[in-house]
């Protein structure tokens, strides 16, 4: 006979045993193998933790955990739904799920599920009770290899009726968040709002480790924390000092000389290899764009993380723009998921992939499939010539530039491979094209005469973009080469569309000009 009850800590063995027959003893998840874990899990009051029991046999278990957002969201996440593989545990896996739903129900506000999707069995689960698929996020979790996971969520009454109306969404976020919207029966009260840079991220403030500062100097900043948040996670510096130094949560701090100016909180996954942004707090507008830049720095370069992810709010554009200029794409949008003073508001899940793009064999619902198709069409920019951006990073004309503004050179950038011998330019031609030497050489040549040899990194052919003149010199490939190329009508299309970017090209050009008149 099946029994559905909540979790004892006599079951920790056997829910051990079940997590090893259904993910094997190399599950890189290694707290579902600690007996100490699952018991901790076990009287954990801010978990919900049902099993599943047939004939003194665990057959399948799951959880809601109630800690994911701040405290007066009340926010659900269903999760570590496990079943045997046998049909009997799949139809008492659905009845444990419709158990937690009514446990829930006057507790939790949004809820939401991270569902697998090399198999439609949790999708059709979350289908067969309303929940409706709000996102899609791409090469999220580390297990053998990287998967994907479908968002689906559920919103209860007072959270429909306290939802804040109109978000303002950069155009990247827009589809997303109407086809939401539309499938949860939501007004699709979205206002676009293409007219915004974002926040700043080229001006330099000291930052430090948490550390080194110590908590009660952000203690004392309310403005950031308290209202017009922009940054939503299950975490805060109000936790206290203890927990944070006890977790995998990293503060930087911004300091002007001894003001401290803002901070940015975040946790690094070392087996997921990802970084989660979940708090930022300031004094100050302008350290914004910096903090959240820095995070990304560390993220790739010091941690080696291959995904990053941040919940932001859908009323910012502001953040948002600043987000995808770092590279993000919004994965998720969830309606009414958070509560602020008087209201819930809707929230925007932006991501970041770091590694090369592979979703393996997937098996999605209709719902799902959706959603795949509206994150890969944001996620165009960041798939097409990986190794364009990598060359365009390096060329000083686009210093300072961030990932997002990367993204969108590499889309009107061609990367070509050229023979020894070949000639790019020809003096007296049109300066039609900029060249960017990804690798190999070239030299520069006049009258038969060589004026400079060009290594990797050196941009040519940019003078096109101060006057429209005649080339003043041959351009030829000295050994096998790869080389990017710009049309210079499309770049200066591109500064149009986006005037920071066209700020910074044209002062770093301005610089190198600069340079070369007093190298003379």
């Amino acid at each position: 006979m099946l029994e559905i009850r909540e979790a004892r800590d006599s079951d920790v063995d056997r829910l051990r045993d079940l997590f090893a027959r259904v993910y094997g003893e190399d599950y890189p998840f290694p707290g579902f193998y600690d007996t100490e874990w699952l018991k901790k899990s076990v009287y954990d009051d801010n978990t919900i933790f049902l099993v599943a029991e047939k004939d003194n046999d665990i057959i399948a278990t799951g959880s809601m955990m109630l800690d994911t957002g701040g405290l007066d969201d009340l926010i659900g996440e269903l999760g570590r739904l496990v079943a045997a593989p046998s049909r009997a545990a799949a139809g008492a896996a659905a009845e444990l799920v419709e158990l937690l739903l009514k446990k829930i129900r006057r507790r939790v506000q949004f809820a939401f599920g991270e569902v697998r999707t090399f198999h439609p069995g949790s999708q059709r689960i979350a289908e067969k009770f309303g929940w409706k698929p709000v996102g899609f996020e791409p090469m999220k979790y580390q297990f053998a290899r990287r998967e994907s996971v479908a968002m689906y969520a559920d919103l209860q009454e007072l959270a429909v009726e306290l939802r804040r109306n109109n978000p303002r969404v950069i155009p990247e976020c827009a589809l997303l968040a109407q086809t939401v919207l539309k499938s949860l029966n939501l007004p699709v009260d979205v206002i676009v709002e293409d007219e915004n840079e974002g926040y700043p991220t080229g001006r330099a403030f000291e930052v430090q480790r948490l550390a080194e500062t110590g908590v009660t100097p952000l203690l004392r900043i309310e403005r950031g924390r308290i209202s017009s948040r922009e940054i939503f996670g299950h975490f805060s510096l109000s936790h206290g000092f203890f927990r944070i130094s006890n977790s995998q949560s990293h503060y930087l701090v911004a300091r002007d000389g001894a003001a401290v100016l803002g901070a940015v909180g975040f946790t690094h996954d070392t087996i997921d290899r990802k970084v989660r942004i979940f708090e930022l707090i300031e004094f100050d507008n302008a350290v914004k764009g910096y903090l959240l830049a820095s995070v990304d720095r560390i993220a790739r370069e010091e941690f080696n993380v291959e995904y990053q992810e941040v919940d932001v709010s859908a009323y910012s554009p502001k953040i948002q723009r600043t987000f995808e200029r770092l590279g993000f794409v919004p994965v998720a949008y969830c309606p009414s998921m958070v509560f602020d003073n008087v209201e819930r508001l809707d929230v925007i899940r932006m991501a970041k992939i770091s590694c090369a793009y592979d979703l393996g064999k997937l098996r999605l619902l209709e719902g799902a499939e959706r959603m795949k198709e509206i994150v890969e069409q944001a996620l165009e920019d960041r798939l097409v010539g990986m190794e364009i951006t990598a060359g365009t990073r390096k060329a000083e004309i686009f210093n300072h530039l961030p990932d997002g503004d990367l993204f969108h050179l590499a889309r009107i950038a061609v990367l070509r491979e050229y023979d020894s011998g070949t000639t790019l330019i020809r003096e007296g031609g049109n300066a039609d094209c900029l060249y960017i030497l990804v690798e190999g050489e070239a030299e520069a040549r006049s009258g038969g005469n060589l004026l400079a040899k060009l290594g990797e990194g050196k941009i040519f052919g940019e003078m096109g973009l101060v006057e429209q003149t005649k080339r003043s010199a041959d351009v030829v490939i000295s050994q096998p080469s790869k080389v990017i190329e710009i049309q210079i009508p499309r770049l200066v299309r591109l500064m149009e569309l986006h005037p920071r970017l066209g700020f910074i090209v044209m002062q770093n050009l301005a610089r190198g000009l600069s340079e070369k008149l007093r190298n003379r």
